[in-house]
């Protein structure tokens, strides 16, 4: 097993100015919201805290944090989903406003309600989370629409992200297509699975399960590294795919492309919060994709990534200046 930090192609990419890729996003879209406490006593109702709202804040959640992190990284970014006609997707709409989040081919409708995340912090601890969502799948018009933006952008784009968290939008036939088509206009699919049905990615150039979902696919516990490079490589045989790159939480990553693995260190020093680790993963992956820059290399940075993001609290996004600096940090400089 050979461990690596990053290569001289990683370290050579982060320090000239990054390009900037059009990145068009498509995926499930929520709200996720913030309820920032204090806690001074127990309730006499039950044995749980009494917490006091100082405030809320609100970002976007699932695919929509995926192109928040594209964009604050400075790529030109398009964001493609569905949310309800309600309060929530309303403020949605305003928040990718506000971000810069192209929003032009997000569509809203009456077919169901938007998905709402509501957590509640305690002192910088995670006390709990209520979500609100309906999983049905959209209408054959709702889904056509979708398609047709997507059709209509797709030779703009330099990369074209599919962010799964298996809430209605992505079917095995839709992501098909999407795929079909990209691959068609020569544009690489970067994709974030969801579940066990990894046929509806077949044809994407790279997919970033984490470990659990490899084996969940596999249908087998693995234990040997040996054999993620003969399951992974068999994976991607049957996928169509040209690398696979599966996080592994404290174990960092691993990159399989060209028969071979290269493992990749996680550095993250203190974990605060994991919410959006692996937005930030297939955001930076994406952008440095895009770019030219070889997958090896690309895949170490936005290993970074995660690791200084995992060290904020909430769903945050992060700069190539933040892991410039944290290159510094840990090389010493």
């Amino acid at each position: 097993m050979t461990d690596s930090l990053f290569s001289n192609e990683a370290l050579n990419t982060i320090l000239m100015e990054p390009h900037q890729p059009k990145v068009m996003v498509v995926g499930d879209l929520m709200l996720d919201e913030y309820h920032w406490c204090d806690v001074a006593r127990i309730s006499p109702e039950a044995p749980v805290p009494i917490c006091h709202v100082d405030k809320t804040t609100l970002v976007p959640g699932g695919a929509g944090n995926v192109a928040n992190n594209v964009h604050q990284l400075g790529a030109d970014v398009s964001l493609v989903g569905v949310l309800g006609r309600d309060s929530s997707g309303d403020k949605l709409m305003g928040l990718y406003d506000q971000l810069g989040v192209g929003r032009s081919c997000v569509i809203q409708t009456d077919e169901r309600p938007t998905i709402l995340k509501s957590r509640v912090v305690a002192h910088q601890q995670h006390v709990v989370r209520v979500d609100r969502e309906d999983p049905r799948g959209f209408s054959r018009g709702i889904m056509r629409q979708l398609y047709e933006r997507i059709q209509a952008g797709i030779d703009s784009v330099d990369v074209l992200v599919v962010s799964d968290y298996l809430k209605g939008t992505l079917s095995d036939s839709f992501c098909q297509k999407i795929i079909q088509l990209a691959r068609d206009h020569q544009v690489p699919v970067v994709v974030d699975p969801k579940g066990a049905r990894y046929q509806r990615y077949r044809g994407a150039t790279i997919l970033t399960p984490n470990f659990s979902e490899f084996q969940m696919v596999l249908g087998r516990d693995v234990h040997k590294e040996s054999d993620i490079l003969m399951l992974g490589n068999r994976m991607m045989k049957r996928l169509h795919l040209e690398s696979l790159l599966v996080t592994r939480s404290e174990k960092g990553m691993s990159l399989l492309e060209g028969g071979k693995k290269h493992d990749i260190l996680a550095q993250a020093k203190e974990v605060f919060d994991i919410t959006g680790a692996g937005d930030t993963v297939i955001s930076v992956l994406s952008i440095l994709l895009a770019s030219g820059v070889p997958v090896l290399a690309a895949a170490q940075l936005a290993n970074l990534g995660a690791s200084v993001v995992v060290g904020k609290v909430g769903t945050a996004t992060i700069s190539f200046d933040e892991i410039r600096l944290f290159i510094k940090k840990i090389m010493n400089v």
